[in-house]
Parts: structure tokens; C-alpha cells; sequence
């Protein structure tokens, strides 16, 4: 299987963006849109790097809550501690949810083409689920 690294770069870009902006939004964070792009750049980047090094750093829970911080750090500029640890579990729960509702949209329509390779979906998974996971998700509060 083929797997175009633009692509996910891009869709990586796009979810990483919907995500900080709903932590944000729910943590009632000042948003500014540059700051949530380069962050959401710096994540995509990593989902990149992923993929094509065979270093096993990247695929540690230790290497992605520090990414996940620098994200959170970078999208809001937070100064408190105690804030920067509030939009984390927010963006973890954010992303579950989000995740949750995509899969589940997965689930029920059964598209065609759907693999699993070292844990992740790879194959056929439309960017358009996604989004429309994130709606289901996000107007259902």
C-alpha cells in the first residue's frame, strides 16, 4: 500500500488545527489563528517524521505528551502551569472524543479498502469523516 506523505501531512494539519481550536473554544483560551497554524504544523510535521524514520523515539507515550505539551504550549502561550495542564487534558479528551465519533461514523458506513498495519488505520478513512466526526462531536455539547 502507498501511503502519500503530503496527504497526511495536510489532513494531520487540518485535524491538529480542529482540535486546538475546540480546546480553546471549550478552555476559553485567547485564539489566535497563526499561533494554532504553526502549532498545528509542528504536530503534523511529527506525524510525518513517524512514518518515514525508523527511530522508535517517536513512537513513545513519553515523545507524544511532550509534543502534545509544545503543542498546547505554542497554540495558547500559556504562562501558568496550571493552565497549560488544563488545555492538555482538554485537548487529550478533545481528540478522544473527536477520534470516537470518527470511528464510529467508520463503523457504520463500512467503507471498503480498511487496514490495520502496526496498530494504525491505514487504507481508505476520508478526510470527510473526520471532519463530520468533529461536528457530530463538537454540537453535540
Amino acid at each position: 500500500m502507498t501511503i502519500y506523505l503530503d496527504i497526511v501531512f495536510v489532513e494531520n494539519i487540518i485535524m491538529n488545527y480542529i482540535i486546538l481550536f475546540s480546546t480553546g473554544l471549550i478552555c476559553k483560551e485567547k485564539i489566535k489563528q497563526m499561533r494554532l497554524v504553526i502549532s498545528s504544523i509542528i504536530g503534523s510535521i511529527y506525524s510525518v517524521a513517524y512514518y518515514i524514520t525508523e527511530i522508535t523515539l517517536y513512537a513513545t507515550i513519553i515523545a507524544k505528551i511532550f509534543l502534545s505539551i509544545a503543542m498546547i504550549y505554542i497554540a495558547f502561550g500559556s504562562k501558568n502551569l496550571k493552565n497549560v495542564f488544563k488545555s492538555l487534558m482538554v485537548f487529550y479528551l478533545t481528540s478522544f472524543a473527536f477520534g470516537g465519533c470518527a470511528f464510529a461514523i467508520l463503523y457504520y458506513i463500512k467503507p471498503r479498502n480498511i487496514l490495520y498495519q502496526n496498530g494504525n488505520l491505514i487504507g481508505t478513512y476520508p478526510i470527510k469523516i473526520a471532519i463530520l466526526g468533529r461536528y457530530i462531536r463538537f454540537f453535540n455539547n
